[in-house]
């Protein structure tokens, strides 16, 4: 079992890619043991890759107001998946979903980054291309960590 990384957000809504973008650029130093997959959103077909990760970290941006300004590294755990879904997930229902499927959820944590400006666009605001420098430190440090 590898570790996986998940980093998810739209590239053409400014900082809503941050997630996605960290994944694009950790795959690129291509982590041994790791497995990197950048998506727009998190859907359910994901649940198969996670039920074979012995650990794995979700990479999303956050709006600022939401939390600190500083990116933020935390547990989390699976949600129940009763409620009705569409083809897009919240990374704790992918879990649960995994769970039910495959019998397995993985140790899970999820990496947020400050997002400010969501219009369309493809550039990161300032605040938040300074709190993705930030985060990958913090992101290699996870790829590296043993399971």
């Amino acid at each position: 079992m590898t570790a996986l990384v998940i980093g998810f957000g739209n590239l053409l809504r400014s900082d809503d890619g941050a997630g996605h973008r960290l994944a694009l650029a950790l795959a690129r130093r291509s982590p041994e043991g790791v497995m990197v997959l950048a998506r727009p959103q998190l859907t359910p077909e994901l649940a198969e890759p996670l039920a074979r990760a012995s650990r794995v970290l979700f990479v999303d941006a956050a709006w600022a107001s939401a939390f600190t300004t500083a990116p933020q590294l935390t547990p989390l755990e699976p949600l129940s998946a009763a409620a009705p879904f569409s083809h897009g997930l919240p990374p704790a229902r992918l879990l649960a979903l995994s769970a039910a499927l495959y019998g397995h959820a993985p140790p899970a944590w999820q990496l947020l980054i400050p997002a400010h400006q969501g219009q369309l666009g493809n550039q990161l605001s300032a605040a938040t291309a300074t709190a993705c420098r930030a985060a990958l430190p913090l992101l290699q440090r996870w790829s590296r960590a043993d399971a």
